[in-house]
């Protein structure tokens, strides 16, 4: 969170080349959920956070309270139950869903530019593209053949669909 140097084109995970992104939801009742990126046989662990008032690189509860601290936002997680409300959702099963898809709400801004428009503190810069982008009119004309490649997805026990560093 907030390293502009981890994730990206020629980045730490290089975005122009293939991926495997491992996601860990730990405990049961779940207390914590890890990411990890495997890229040319090389496990990445998440960056650390670089945001003042968040350390860690997973999302913990004290993780998520300090986040929406230091953002000043509102934590619509927390009052539907936070981590004890996901763990008893992943105890009775979900399915894993992908797409591809633009966004006629706020024109994907709040994953790779700035949202909301007018927030320059922490938690609005969140990438590189201007906060003209991302129109779903201009995305569908200027890609019209855009598409996705998912593969290789696995899920097992902790550890077991990836090889884990030693």
């Amino acid at each position: 969170m907030g390293d502009t140097t981890f994730y990206g084109k020629g980045l730490t995970v290089d975005t122009s080349k293939v991926f495997t992104v491992v996601t860990q939801f730990i405990g049961s009742p779940l207390t914590e959920i890890k990411r990890f990126y495997v890229q040319g046989g090389k496990v990445i662990p998440n960056s650390e956070s670089k945001i003042a008032g968040v350390t860690g690189n997973s999302v913990t509860p004290a993780f998520c309270d300090a986040a929406k601290a230091a953002f000043g936002d509102e934590d619509p997680f927390k009052k539907n139950g936070g981590f004890s409300s996901m763990s008893s959702a992943l105890g009775a099963g979900m399915t894993l869903v992908m797409s591809i898809w633009d966004d006629h709400y706020s024109n994907m801004l709040w994953l790779d530019s700035t949202y909301p428009t007018t927030k320059t503190g922490p938690g609005g810069p969140r990438g590189t593209c201007a906060t003209s982008s991302g129109v779903p009119a201009d995305v569908e004309a200027q890609s019209p053949g855009a598409s996705v490649t998912y593969s290789n997805i696995k899920f097992g026990p902790i550890n077991s669909t990836f090889a884990a560093p030693r």
